[in-house]
């Protein structure tokens, strides 16, 4: 099986490991893998070579997406001209903005905490509760901050364009969530049809959110939470998605955040295994839909 991932030539990410990471796992479970970061220049005479990959994987960053990069551009081509995509176009859009994903999350009835958009905000939705801010983009631990009213979250707000005009990281749209106090956050990676085991983030008491790359606990999801994750990714529509879950004190799950490009650990080659043998099930479930 020939598999093509769609990753950045950018230098900035030269040396995170995500490419090496899926390379290993799918050279482990058999698969071939070429890597490409834009449309070839000929291409635009003979476009995309007909047949060549069982599947891609088109690992399209948050804010490749805000810009319109030549990775995004090369998975809508080859996802036009009747490649497999691992994980749609529009699924790798709805994921990367939280407005976006918690909208479809909604409209399928997903539990999960309650957001509202921070612009034009009559006011505190909270009554005298705190809310978690964080920007529609972005990695999800990245610019968060807990909030007690909108003259906080706009001050922090105005901080951010402020940085983004000095070209710092765009965010997007600021959102305001429902803060779910002392919970577990589950990593799990799933597609519509299949989740790996559950592997609980480490959390300091009080943190608002999970360091490190340490799992205190991993363990095999329960049913209530499998099905929760496969729905969140249907939604979506994925794929293969690594997913967060919030689990309250109360033990009621909360999906929080989808990642359809993303990261997993490599000193795990469980977490490798699966996502490879998920592409790879993705690839010849496409295959079988061909044929058929």
């Amino acid at each position: 099986m020939l598999i093509l991932i769609v990753y950045t030539d950018s230098t900035h990410y030269q040396g995170v490991g995500y490419r090496e990471a899926w390379i290993e796992a799918l050279n482990r479970e058999g698969a071939t893998v070429e890597v490409l970061a834009a449309p070839p220049a000929g291409w635009g005479r003979t476009g995309p070579p007909r047949g060549r990959w069982d599947l891609v994987i088109p690992h399209v960053l948050v804010e490749e997406v805000a810009a319109f990069s030549p990775t995004l551009r090369l998975a809508a081509l080859l996802e036009a001209a009747g490649v497999p995509l691992l994980n749609p176009v529009t699924a790798i859009l709805a994921s990367s903005d939280k407005l976006t994903t918690h909208a479809l999350w909604a409209a399928h009835g997903l539990p999960q905490p309650a957001v509202w958009p921070l612009e034009g905000l009559p006011v505190w939705p909270a009554r005298d509760r705190p809310l978690v801010l964080k920007p529609s983009w972005c990695d999800g631990a990245r610019h968060i901050a807990l909030v007690d009213g909108l003259e906080a979250a706009r001050r922090i707000e105005a901080a951010w364009r402020e940085d983004e005009a000095a070209g710092g990281e765009r965010r997007g749209p600021a959102l305001l969530q429902e803060w779910i106090e002392e919970p577990a956050c589950v990593r799990l990676f799933a597609t519509p049809h299949e989740v790996s085991p559950a592997y609980e983030k480490d959390r300091h008491p009080g943190a608002l959110i999970t360091h490190g790359t340490v799992y205190p606990r991993i363990y095999d999801p329960a049913p209530e939470l499998d099905a929760l994750a496969r729905r969140a990714v249907a939604a979506l529509g994925g794929g293969l998605m690594g997913l967060d879950v919030l689990i309250d004190r109360d033990g009621r799950n909360h999906v929080l955040e989808a990642n359809a490009p993303f990261g997993f650990d490599i000193t795990d080659p469980a977490q490798g295994t699966f996502v490879a043998r998920a592409a790879i099930a993705t690839a010849e479930r496409a295959k079988r839909g061909a044929v058929a």
